[in-house]
């Protein structure tokens, strides 16, 4: 049997000084929803990035909630 397993990302220097946008949340959206709005690349890192910028713990948002979004990823 062959398993194939994803990398972790890391916590890497590369995300230390990253340039953020404010992003209010709207009723429906989602950490998924958010990164194809707001990237073409990879939504995983990008919802990564997300929620270690905003200490979330899960992916529970509420409507109105400003959360820091990285920009240019």
């Amino acid at each position: 049997m062959i398993l194939f397993v994803k990398k972790p990302l890391n916590e890497s220097s590369e995300y230390q000084n990253i340039s953020t946008i404010e992003y209010k949340i709207q009723k429906g959206d989602t950490l998924w929803g958010i990164s194809h709005k707001f990237t073409n690349k990879n939504h995983e890192e990008f919802i990564y990035l997300i929620k270690k910028l905003n200490n979330l713990e899960n992916s529970l948002l509420f409507e109105n909630q400003i959360l820091l979004l990285p920009e240019n990823i």
